[in-house]
């Protein structure tokens, strides 16, 4: 099993905990090879993702710096796919769906062997003619064997699942800002590294993990607005 989810998991814990002094480089690769049994390769990928998100820095010659500490703070609520599919200058494309065996990542985030059946989907949501969310959905393919048989264009997966006989029990989300890779950034047709926000979304069937989803919002045509009693 794949070691660097572990590895970026426990930095990740250690920067949001203040392990690592600002101002100050974490271990070098070699280190973090050494400390996790690893081979720097798999190191560095911890150091690559944990950078995309946001996480850390690096200074050429000097070493990687944490940014700061990410403070978690209150609840929000996104509106439902439901929601933005009825107005009419909405719309959504699948650009991916299929059945793929779970990656070791994927297995950990789900909570199930690597191997066993995920389904992916990839769909982009346009107003008009701007390109403003990507998603990208692994479902756990026993909760919902016939997932891929549904419109996907305009149906919600958590609303279809739900009609399908799949309860759905909770929801947990983690919302951040990070900069766009070349992946995002050409299906949003932005520069590389715009600043957008990443939406991360685990669903639970009872006490499985039924789904789990990416969504990369743009943040310059989108905002969240939640309202609550003080």
């Amino acid at each position: 099993m794949a070691k660097y989810p572990l590895i970026k998991s426990t930095l990740k814990d250690r920067l949001l905990g203040g392990h690592y002094v600002e101002g100050l480089p974490l271990p070098s690769e070699p280190q973090l090879a050494r400390e996790f049994e690893v081979s720097r390769m798999t190191a560095r990928r911890a150091i690559d993702e944990l950078e995309r998100e946001g996480y850390v820095y690096r200074v050429q010659g000097a070493g990687t710096f944490p940014t700061g500490k990410r403070f978690r703070q209150g609840t929000f609520r996104v509106r439902p796919f439901k929601e933005w599919a009825r107005h009419p200058d909405h719309r959504t494309t699948v650009l991916r769906a299929m059945q793929i065996e779970a990656t070791p990542e994927i297995a950990i985030v789900l909570q199930i062997q690597a191997g066993d059946p995920v389904i992916f989907v990839h769909r982009l949501r346009n107003a008009g003619d701007e390109a403003l969310v990507i998603e990208k959905r692994y479902v756990n393919a026993a909760l919902a064997p016939g997932l891929l048989d549904q419109n996907l264009n305009a149906e919600s997966i958590h609303e279809t699942m739900v009609s399908m006989g799949v309860p759905m029990a909770r929801v947990e989300q983690n919302l951040e800002a990070v900069n766009l890779r070349q992946e995002e950034a050409d299906l949003l047709r932005v520069p590389l590294g715009t600043a957008a926000f990443l939406l991360r979304r685990t669903t639970y069937s009872g006490t499985k993990r039924a789904s789990y989803v990416n969504y990369w919002v743009r943040g310059d045509r989108y905002a969240f607005q939640d309202t609550f009693e003080p």
